[in-house]
C-alpha cells in the first residue's frame, strides 16, 4: 500500500522523485526504493513524507482512506476555507484532487476541450453498455 500511495501523493503534489528527495534531505534512489517496495521509510522519514505531501501517515500506510490531515482551523471556520481546502476535504484520492485542481487552473479554452473529451467518452461508454 505504501509504495502506491507515496507515488500517488508525490505526483498529486507535482513533485518528481528528485524534488521530493531534496525536500526531505535524501536521495532520489531512496524515494525510488520506497515507491518500488525495495525498502520502507523509518518512522521519522514517514512523518516528513506525510508532512511534505500533506497526507496522513495512516493514509500512506493504508490504515485509512482519508488522505488529508485533520486541521482544527479548517473545521472551526468552514466559511473561511479556501477552495483548495474544500477540495482536499471532499476528495480523498490524490489523483482525483490533482485532476480537479488542474482543471480549475486551466484556461476556458482548455476547459471546453476537457468537457468535450469527457462528453465523448461518456457517449462511448454508454454505447458499449447498450450492446
Amino acid at each position: 500500500m505504501l509504495p502506491q500511495r507515496l507515488r500517488t501523493a508525490r505526483k498529486a503534489n507535482g513533485l518528481t522523485q528528485e524534488e521530493l528527495a531534496e525536500r526531505i534531505c535524501t536521495t532520489k534512489g531512496t524515494i525510488s526504493n520506497y515507491e518500488n517496495n525495495h525498502s520502507t521509510p523509518p518512522n521519522d522519514m514517514l512523518r516528513q513524507l506525510a508532512d511534505i505531501l500533506n497526507v496522513t501517515t495512516d493514509w500512506l500506510l493504508g490504515r485509512t482512506d482519508t488522505a488529508t490531515p485533520y486541521t482544527a482551523a479548517a473545521s472551526s471556520a468552514p466559511d473561511n476555507r479556501s477552495l483548495d481546502e474544500l477540495l482536499q476535504e471532499r476528495i480523498e484520492n490524490p489523483d482525483d484532487y490533482s485532476f480537479l485542481v488542474g482543471y480549475l487552473e486551466a484556461s476556458e479554452e482548455e476547459k471546453k476541450e476537457i468537457r468535450r473529451y469527457w462528453s465523448d467518452l461518456n457517449m462511448q461508454w454508454k454505447a458499449r453498455q447498450v450492446k
